[in-house]
């Protein structure tokens, strides 16, 4: 792994963690983090694209998860801190997630739904989250919308970019 991509896969953690430990304490720090994260990348007019598309669509699922009864926060419908840590996954995407991009969409998906969810049952674990259905069930149906979702992410990723690198030529 390159060390700018080390560094922003780091810099996600720490933005997760400090979601997870500090909960809405986490807000000023994370902030500074997500700043450095665009500070520090190789694709900015990409990456602000992309989080300006791909926000809503994650608080679009949030919102809709909550809704369902899939899952729940202290506050209705979601948490601040986890608009920073969407946006800090987003802004992961083009670099320490790259490898997804190399990846059919249905692989995106399928890994999406094997891994995704054991972040909110981590969740969970930490008193963050709360489950609206059994362990086996939210990963089923919460893993199912997210990884659609992310999947659409992603392929949103794709056309910008391949947008702008055809406004280079």
């Amino acid at each position: 792994m390159k060390l700018h991509s080390l560094i922003n896969f780091v810099l996600f953690q720490a933005v997760w963690f400090l979601s997870l430990l500090l909960e809405g304490q986490s807000l000023l720090f994370s902030a500074g983090i997500i700043g450095l994260m665009f500070y520090l990348s190789k694709q900015k007019k990409q990456d602000a694209l992309l989080l300006l598309k791909a926000l809503p669509i994650a608080l679009l699922l949030e919102y809709i998860a909550v809704e369902l009864g899939l899952l729940s926060f202290k506050v209705d419908p979601f948490p601040m801190w986890l608009v920073l840590l969407w946006a800090a996954l987003i802004l992961s995407l083009n670099t320490s997630m790259h490898f997804l991009s190399r990846l059919r969409l249905w692989q995106v998906f399928v890994v999406c739904l094997i891994f995704a969810p054991a972040s909110y049952w981590a969740g969970a674990r930490f008193n963050v989250i709360n489950l609206g259905l059994p362990l086996w069930q939210f990963w089923v149906a919460y893993g199912v919308i997210w990884s659609a979702a992310f999947t659409f992410i992603v392929f949103i990723n794709q056309k910008i970019k391949s947008i702008i690198l055809a406004s280079q030529n």
